[in-house]
């Protein structure tokens, strides 16, 4: 995605149990962008860390989001 007033981007994370100090932290995610032409991104994986997740950052690669949303939910476990 570049910085051009048409481009966009738009996706999901998901997390399974970031508040657990048991078990690592997998985490699925799928994001799309339009620039040139449309982009799909399906990716998994872990981080190797028992230690409860306290916060997350969304940076871009160069420059900074100039606008947009991002929403938070919750699900919990039963």
């Amino acid at each position: 995605m570049s910085n051009a007033n048409d481009e966009c981007g738009s996706g999901t994370l998901f997390f399974f149990s970031p508040a657990s100090t048991t078990f690592v932290k997998h985490f699925i995610s799928n994001t799309s962008s339009a620039n040139a032409e449309e982009k799909n991104a399906y990716v998994a994986g872990y981080m190797n860390t028992t230690s409860a997740i306290t916060g997350i950052d969304f940076k871009m690669s160069s420059g900074n989001i100039d606008s947009g949303t991002i929403k938070l939910y919750g699900i919990k476990d039963s």
